[in-house]
């Protein structure tokens, strides 16, 4: 009884007339939050364990660059305040990753209503393996994560982006929290201008950063502009690059300072 669900659900308890329609909406509504609470913990334990990968990688990193008697050597696993901290920042289409899971439950259980009361009009069956009711729950599917060979994309992929690369960060200041990095783009032909301009400039992880990238919140805006910011910060000089949002490929590297 929580979020828009639970408000939704009192505002009909509450009422003393209320449409059939009100009711279907509501089950299929509810119909998708139970869906999403059997996969939410498996999910969040796959996210978190590509996280651990990334923090390990930074950790590793650092310590193959030192000799054997200044390595420190850490937990290969993230901390769970660490984990749990990057799920409350915005990512790189905006959302904070809860209210994403909210925002698309509500959205694809709108799309599964209206296409059940287009049925019921057209005096068609309501049966779920239907072709109809099957590409919406595939296109719905792909929204969130898409895999095509070794293309990935969807709305988690962009998540795991910014996860993965905070959590190497992360890795690399147990270590050595006065380090640099270097940023690393895909030269390809198909990376941005933004990617492209950031392409090996190397930034202080904890100290105040000056750079020049292009910038814009368009194709037609886009412009070379400095930037300053403390460390490293999603969007700016840490992938997933933003401004305009794309599907951004880079990476960042440690350098022993």
């Amino acid at each position: 009884m929580k979020g828009q669900f639970g408000t939704q659900a009192r505002n009909i308890r509450n009422r003393t007339r209320v449409k059939n329609s009100e009711i279907l909406e509501l089950l299929i509504y509810s119909a998708y939050i139970e869906e999403q609470n059997k996969v939410s913990e498996h999910e969040l334990s796959i996210m978190k364990e590509d996280a651990s990968y990334y923090y390990s990688s930074g950790i590793e990193e650092v310590n193959s660059t030192l000799p054997s008697y200044k390595r420190k050597f850490h937990s290969t696993f993230i901390p769970e305040v660490i984990f749990m901290n990057f799920l409350t920042i915005p990512n790189a289409l905006g959302y904070i990753w809860k209210d994403y899971i909210e925002s698309i439950t509500v959205y694809n259980a709108g799309q599964m209503y209206r296409q059940t009361i287009i049925n019921i009009q057209q005096g068609k069956s309501l049966d779920i393996y239907d072709k109809v009711y099957q590409d919406i729950i595939k296109k719905q599917q792909d929204t969130r994560l898409c895999i095509n060979g070794d293309k990935i994309s969807g709305a988690m992929d962009i998540e795991m982006i910014g996860i993965n690369n905070q959590a190497k960060l992360e890795g690399i200041k147990k270590v050595d929290n006065d380090a640099k990095v270097k940023f690393i783009a895909i030269i390809d032909g198909k990376e941005t201008d933004m990617c492209h301009s950031l392409n090996n400039q190397e930034f202080y992880i904890d100290k105040e950063n000056e750079f020049t990238r292009y910038y814009g919140e368009n194709s037609k805006d886009i412009r070379m502009e400095k930037i300053r910011c403390k460390g490293l910060v999603v969007g700016l000089n840490l992938p997933p690059i933003s401004h305009f949002f794309h599907w951004c490929r880079s990476t960042i590297q440690y350098i022993r300072n």
